[in-house]
């Protein structure tokens, strides 16, 4: 029985240990196939990738008209990128400031906002608190002062009762 549980847990471990070396190789072996190397003439910006590596491919030193003429420089981003994709890009239309500032300035406005409401929320509940606390105060004392007029009348009470049994 124990020679079987054995052999069953070693088959278990021996299964999920090649499970893993299959699912860290297929990866790699995916990457090996030949049609994912290639450039695919309908990607979004095919002319700028041609002109990348075009210049990656000669001196840094060399000046190339073609890349740096009037026609194609102070056009878009870059003299290589040109106005490609520029609709994409986003931006206000009157925007001067770039957008991780008044980015910042938004989600700063947001914090103060909050810190202003927290501050009021504060000081409404510290002032129903009080006058909760100042009720309380009050209703005690009319309470203490209830119990002092209920053990004065008891006390003449007494006294008056005392007073009659004397006399008689």
């Amino acid at each position: 029985m124990k020679f079987v549980q054995l052999f069953t847990r070693l088959l278990a471990i021996v299964y999920i240990c090649g499970l893993m070396i299959f699912a860290n190789v297929n990866p790699a072996i995916a990457a090996q196939d030949q049609n994912n190397n290639k450039i695919i003439d309908q990607l979004p910006m095919p002319n700028i990738q041609k002109k990348a590596q075009d210049i990656t491919k000669r001196s840094p030193y060399d000046t190339n008209l073609e890349y740096a003429n009037e026609s194609t420089s102070n056009q878009g981003l870059n003299e290589i990128q040109g106005t490609a994709d520029f609709d994409k890009m986003k931006r206000a239309p009157n925007e001067v400031a770039p957008p991780i500032v008044s980015d910042t300035k938004k989600a700063l406005d947001k914090v103060g906002d909050k810190l202003n409401s927290a501050k009021d929320d504060t000081k409404n509940t510290v002032g129903s608190a009080l006058d909760k606390a100042g009720d309380v105060g009050n209703y005690v004392k009319d309470k203490a002062g209830d119990v002092v007029n209920s053990i004065t009348d008891k006390a003449e009470d007494t006294v008056k009762s005392i007073t009659d049994k004397v006399r008689s």
